[in-house]
């Protein structure tokens, strides 16, 4: 499968007229553009070479001529440029690619009672050729990128054309004649190389298009909204792009009720890719985790290590004997714990650190015979949750660095210690909230980018209500 890497870096993030606030905002500059050419010029030479060209068939005074299975069998690789078109997209110009074609060739000539006819081989070598073309990026109704190619053009310089076999003098009747319409075949805004670039663009690019993740379940349960809210920005150096960059409850996506903060203003322009990401994106994921209840899980013997819920054991280390008011009243049983949020998590990312607030009840069941549950404890619980974070394989990895854990006593039937409490945070919230918050770190944020671009030389920077990531690119496709 062919794709060029031209079309894939600009589809990646393509949207701008701020009308409201973005989630995402993305920059591709000129550089990833020029590299994007020269990836394209590979695939392009790849699509070239060996192209079967239409047999032609003409005559010259007189000599009727008839060229056949012709092919390219060189294609040289030329300089190029890229320029931003200001509310349009971007042109696309090279000079100096040169082709080689090789066909057959027969004839006939006919002058009086002298006839002659003959056939053998060619060679053409066209040189100088320079095509330009413009590509304009919009958007479809439903948020997704568009690409059109507009207005090729294509001059061939020169073509020099040598014959294997036949009458070396009849070839001077008819090889200027052909010469043209070989150049005639090659250049022009119908030609071969503009109708390559058009399939490349308008057929390879959009097919490129469509693999954008623009929308992205995450568990099955959200859904993280990447598609654009207007057309590109172009300035003189890059494009600028927006996105809405919001995560919705998949079966009913609601927009929430609060907006994303302006985001970090930069002007650098070193690397080939920027994206600045709110936490706007997190915070609209965790507002629809609290409101659809997926914040909550019961915690029992099997997500702890050595019955720590126990109310009865030999050890010192089960709760029924650290707050031994558990034990006495509910001997020979084990604990559950309902664990909930009481508010939406909060993202605030400053100064070079990410923090998550959150908070939540604790409440205490005794498991009674024939599965009954008795409550006996809730508990008040605030952390505020210092992560890590890193950019890998384009998904961005979260680590827990600090978990700070607050714990009161909202209501109790049973007398509850300090050093019960202690033991509750410690010994039992810290084990079962943390090992959690990593694996969903772990999990990975996906970015919209396509599998065949990575990034590369990569720089994360944690500013306010903004992670900024600039980045070079590699295509493998």
């Amino acid at each position: 499968m062919q794709q060029v890497c031209l079309l894939t870096v600009v589809s990646l993030f393509v949207t701008s007229a701020q009308c409201k606030t973005p989630g995402l905002q993305t920059r591709i500059t000129d550089r990833a553009l020029e590299y994007a050419t020269e990836v394209a010029l590979d695939i392009l030479s790849k699509q070239v070479t060996g192209q079967q060209i239409p047999d032609q068939h003409g005559q010259s005074g007189d000599v009727k001529f008839d060229i056949t299975g012709m092919n390219v069998k060189q294609f040289t690789k030329p300089s190029s440029r890229v320029s931003l078109i200001q509310n349009v997209g971007f042109s696309w110009s090279t000079s100096g690619t040169g082709l080689a074609i090789h066909g057959d060739f027969k004839y006939k000539y006919r002058k009086g009672i002298i006839k002659i006819s003959d056939r053998g081989s060619f060679d053409l070598k066209a040189n100088s050729i320079n095509f330009q073309i413009k590509i304009e990026i919009g958007m479809d109704g439903t948020g997704r990128p568009t690409m059109k190619a507009v207005g090729c053009s294509c001059n061939v310089g020169s073509a020099d054309i040598k014959f294997h076999g036949g009458a070396a003098w009849i070839y001077n009747l008819f090889s200027g004649q052909l010469e043209n319409t070989l150049k005639d075949m090659v250049g022009g805004g119908n030609g071969l190389l503009c109708k390559q670039l058009n399939t490349l663009i308008d057929v390879n690019g959009m097919k490129s298009l469509q693999k954008l993740p623009v929308t992205v379940q995450i568990a099955k349960r959200f859904l993280l909204d990447y598609r654009f809210l207007s057309k590109p920005s172009f300035q003189t150096k890059f494009m600028e792009t927006y996105h809405k960059g919001e995560v919705y409850w998949n079966a009913v996506p609601v927009d929430a009720p609060f907006a994303a903060p302006p985001l970090l203003k930069s002007s650098d322009t070193s690397r080939m890719m920027y994206i600045w990401l709110s936490d706007y994106v997190f915070n609209t994921m965790s507002y629809n985790a609290l409101k659809y209840n997926q914040l909550q899980y019961n915690v029992t013997n099997k997500d702890l290590p050595s019955g720590v819920l126990n109310t009865t054991c030999p050890q010192s280390t089960c709760i029924g004997k650290i707050i031994k008011a558990i034990g006495t009243k509910f001997p020979n049983t084990t604990v559950m714990l309902y664990m909930k949020s009481t508010s939406m998590p909060n993202m605030t990312v400053q100064n070079g650190s990410t923090v998550v607030n959150a908070s939540g009840d604790i409440v205490f069941f005794a498991q009674q015979p024939g599965g009954k549950y008795t409550y006996f404890l809730t508990l008040s619980a605030t952390m505020s949750t210092t992560i890590s974070l890193m950019i890998q394989n384009e998904k961005v990895f979260a680590k827990v660095l600090k978990l700070p854990i607050s714990v009161t006593v909202k209501d109790s039937k049973i007398p509850v210690s300090p050093e019960g409490l202690n033991f509750i945070v410690k010994g039992i919230v810290s084990v079962f909230v943390e090992p959690k918050l990593n694996e969903l770190g772990a999990a990975g944020f996906p970015l919209p980018v396509i599998n065949s671009v990575h990034f590369t030389n990569t720089q994360l920077t944690v500013a306010k209500d903004t992670l900024l990531i600039a980045t070079d690119l590699k295509y493998s496709g």
